[in-house]
């Protein structure tokens, strides 16, 4: 009898911590957090091709994130309104920012490459 009241209770110890943890990561899977995150993703591209188009590879990686930092800071905004502490949301606000910028160097490369082979 102990025995299924400990598993029972162990049952309903596991389910109550996965439904925690599903709710505080809902934030971090939400379509709107997701649209944030495209719409920053494009406006650092477009802006990169067209700083690029006109400066050195170096400035595009710079200013193209810079130029679009408002969007960025709309995912904070966002996150903010969740569970998340502030040291917690500045990392994945940073984790966000070094992803598009990592993406941003290949896309970059690839436009040069494309240049390259156009000459």
């Amino acid at each position: 009898m102990k025995l299924n009241c400990l598993i029972i209770m162990l049952f309903y110890s596991a389910s109550t911590w996965a439904e925690n943890q599903s709710q505080t990561s809902q934030p971090l899977n939400s379509q709107e957090l997701q649209q944030i995150k495209k719409k920053y993703e494009t406006c650092v591209f477009e802006n990169g091709r067209v700083i690029l188009a006109n400066t050195s590879f170096r400035d595009a990686m710079e200013y193209a994130p810079l130029a679009c930092r408002k969007e960025l800071l709309q995912a904070k905004k966002y996150l903010l309104a969740s569970a998340f502490k502030v040291d917690v949301i500045d990392q994945l606000v940073s984790s966000i920012e070094e992803g598009v910028r990592i993406d941003l160097a290949g896309q970059l490369v690839t436009q040069l490459k494309a240049a390259k082979k156009g000459n």
